[in-house]
């Protein structure tokens, strides 16, 4: 017999505001109810049931409030409201979270990805600093390291395998001065796994400037407010356990690590910020090395300055502000290695090609270790990187394919091109004033790379080491 058409109206509503509680479709519940995913839709257009299977349904809903049935779901919301809810969700995953900032900014930043990921650069310089820091002593607690400017991890995660393979049982502070959300994001999605490996290490990322990050001190008074200290202890003893966890981090941090525009234009931290990373069940034994801020023992035994300001900056900023302060908090027989382009290679061959009459300003080194003499004065420091011997070092654009019987391709073309802009420094306007003028820095990147058998690039470097 079928069920009374106003019994069915009342069962109708009782299932919607079931569904709505259990926050499942009207199908779903035709399936669990009757196995009839069609079930509901039926009814509303005007089919009967039966008695016998309105008690069905009811019974199943009885059950379903006992807790008898575990049904899944999430409230049913106007199409409008879940599209809204769902894009909400996307852009707030770690994947996506970005930050803000100056047009030229965000450009260097996606040179510089194209160009670490097509060059061998972070390997040859991983393995010069590893060699390097095999004769650094570290201190009785641990070894502690500084490098600048945060890039994406490749160059630190192969210098953290040499370092704590010879040294398994020393803890190691690494601090890292970033910029923006996507060196940090970077660069931690490849260290997580060295906790792995190595328990005893400690990680500090700070956006703050050189001279701040070297003493984790806020001493701009340009940006207003404290820092944001975070001491982030991570549980598990898996790579996985650390991603996740370090992985939750990037969406508050995201606030902090915006970039803005400072008093002279140049991109600028919103919020100082510094967090310190480590595995809590480490943490008896990296204790001695954790820092806290100004704290006045931090004194490092190692520093990496990879390409830390530009050319055109002054010497007074790179001694005032990048240099001078690390040298200051190098610990008695710590080295600081900077790494900058000495101008004489292919990419820059394309770039005085390009633009003939635009001066390329350049700064040797010889003339930043003459003006770093008298900066520290007749203190206990030492200068290494005088000759050339061992202060060249070349590396080259390994994904480029060179074929005596086929043309470079155009995206071949277009990452040589981007490669060259980046490492000779070229102003992100001129740049793209090129680019938009045709095709002819496609052209001149072609000769070049064909006239010397690729693209290669010659940094050079020099240390400082406390002495005393």
């Amino acid at each position: 017999m079928n069920a009374p058409k106003n019994a069915t109206q009342e069962l109708m509503q009782d299932i919607r505001e079931f569904c709505d509680a259990f926050g499942i479709a009207e199908s779903t519940f035709g399936r669990h109810a009757v196995n009839d995913g069609k079930f509901v839709s039926r009814i509303e257009q005007g089919s009967w049931i039966t008695e016998e299977t309105a008690e069905r349904v009811k019974d199943f809903m009885a059950r379903a409030r006992n807790g008898e049935v575990v049904l899944r779901g999430r409230p049913r919301r106007k199409k409008s409201e879940a599209s809204a809810q769902k894009m909400e969700e996307l852009i707030s995953t770690e994947t996506s979270v970005r930050t803000a900032g100056s047009f030229a900014y965000h450009e260097q930043r996606q040179r510089l990805h194209v160009f670490s990921n097509t060059t061998n650069e972070p390997w040859v310089l991983a393995d010069r600093a590893a060699e390097e820091m095999a004769d650094i002593a570290p201190s009785d607690d641990g070894f502690r390291m500084f490098y600048a400017p945060m890039d994406n991890g490749i160059a630190l995660t192969r210098i953290l395998r040499a370092q704590t393979s010879r040294n398994p049982d020393k803890p190691v502070l690494l601090v890292m001065k970033g910029r923006g959300l996507e060196d940090l994001r970077n660069t931690m999605g490849r260290l997580v796994d060295r906790l792995a490996e190595h328990p005893n290490i400690v990680f500090v990322v700070t956006n703050m400037r050189f001279d701040e990050a070297v003493d984790l001190i806020k001493k701009n008074d340009d940006v207003p407010g404290e820092i944001v200290w975070r001491d982030v202890a991570l549980e598990g003893s898996h790579s996985y356990d650390f991603q996740r966890q370090v992985s939750d981090l990037f969406g508050t941090l995201s606030k902090e690590w915006l970039v803005i525009s400072g008093d002279q234009g140049q991109p600028i931290y919103a919020v100082p910020s510094v967090t310190v990373i480590y595995r809590a069940d480490a943490k008896a034994k990296v204790e001695p090395i954790i820092p806290t801020a100004g704290d006045p023992a931090l004194r490092y035994n190692y520093a990496l300055f990879n390409h830390p300001y530009l050319h055109t900056h002054t010497m007074t900023y790179r001694a005032n502000y990048v240099l001078g302060p690390m040298a200051e908090r190098l610990a008695i027989g710590g080295r600081m290695s900077v790494v900058q382009s000495l101008g004489q290679d292919p990419a820059h061959e394309i770039v005085t090609t390009i633009w003939p009459d635009q001066p390329l300003p350049t700064t040797s080194r010889h003339e930043i270790i003459s003006a770093m003499r008298k900066h520290l004065g007749q203190r206990d420091y030492s200068f290494s990187g005088l000759t050339d011997t061992n202060a060249l070092f070349r590396f080259d654009m390994h994904t480029l394919p060179i074929s005596p019987d086929r043309p470079l391709g155009a995206l071949s073309l277009n990452s040589a091109w981007n490669n060259a802009v980046y490492f000779a420094q070229v102003r992100e306007d001129l740049a793209q004033e090129a680019m938009q003028a045709g095709a002819e820095y496609l052209d001149v990147t072609r000769n070049v790379i064909e006239a010397n058998g690729g693209l290669w690039f010659i940094n050079e470097t020099f240390s400082i080491t406390r002495t005393g």
